[in-house]
């Protein structure tokens, strides 16, 4: 019994000292929404002040402070609501989320006027990373993993890059999904933007890459020193924001997210502050 009851502390002991390797900061997120290249120009919008959610895991050195090394994004959550209005008035009502929304992959509602479609898709405890990158405190910077673009990512033709089209790698953000409903009020503008007048529900899921500008462009996102704040890349040349996403109708969409740390969330573990 001795034996068995020393067996079980060590095993405890094991278990505590990994779990002491890493810590978690739960982050706020305002993400903006951009819509171009849209039929004459006419539905082309930007949607800012979007609300939304992050979960980063960092490593911690023996003496308990975040150090240099491997990250992973443990979740990502965004949601828009906004209308454009064009020829046609066209609502979106989304949530993107990676890899699950309040715990569930596949959630049964699309419309907002489904049961239980919720006002924000939370962490649920997800401990295996959707993206994987490097922390260089000294650089400010996360540096993400390699990812392969699909070709179509790159593309300026409005209906090249759509969700079938997968990228793939550890820098990706992996099982990004697109839930939720847009609503076309109009009759034969709606056929413009490849939709139905009245409900479009909406489902779909790709490998979100984290890639910013053109080609060879660095994919690393700014982190503050407290490590308080974590920025996408800024400045395109082209003037679309950091990323882009994938799109079924005639257009292209980009996002870009400034996340703030939660420090009321029981999922913010990490020391914060800068190293003396």
């Amino acid at each position: 019994m001795r034996l068995c009851a020393t067996a079980i502390m060590i095993l405890l002991d094991a278990t505590s000292a990994a779990a002491s390797d890493s810590c978690t900061i739960s982050y706020r997120i305002e993400a903006s929404l951009q819509v171009s290249d849209t039929y004459l120009s006419k539905g082309d919008a930007i949607a800012k002040g979007l609300k939304g959610s992050l979960v980063v895991s960092y490593p911690l050195s023996r003496d308990g402070r975040v150090t240099d090394g491997k990250v992973g994004v443990l979740h990502f959550a965004m949601f828009e609501r906004f209308t454009i209005d064009a020829i046609a008035d066209v609502t979106t009502v989304m949530h993107h989320y990676a890899p699950t929304c309040n715990g569930a992959r596949t959630p049964t509602w699309r419309r907002p006027s489904d049961s239980g479609f919720p006002r924000a898709c939370r962490y649920a405890g997800n401990e295996k990373p959707v993206a994987v990158g490097r922390l260089s405190k000294e650089r400010g910077t996360i540096e993400w993993a390699r990812c392969k673009a699909a070709p179509s990512y790159w593309s300026a033709d409005r209906s090249a890059y759509k969700p079938e089209h997968q990228s793939k790698g550890r820098g990706c953000l992996n099982e990004m999904h697109a839930v939720g409903n847009i609503r076309c009020d109009g009759k034969l503008a709606c056929k413009f933007g490849d939709l139905k007048r009245g409900d479009n529900p909406q489902f779909d899921v790709w490998t979100q890459p984290l890639l910013h500008g053109p080609p060879g462009s660095r994919g690393a996102v700014e982190i503050s020193g407290d490590l308080r704040t974590v920025r996408t890349p800024t400045g395109r040349t082209d003037g679309f924001l950091s990323y882009n996403l994938p799109n079924d109708s005639p257009s292209r969409t980009w996002f870009s997210w400034v996340a703030t740390a939660d420090d009321s969330s029981p999922h913010t573990t990490c020391p914060m502050g800068v190293d003396p």
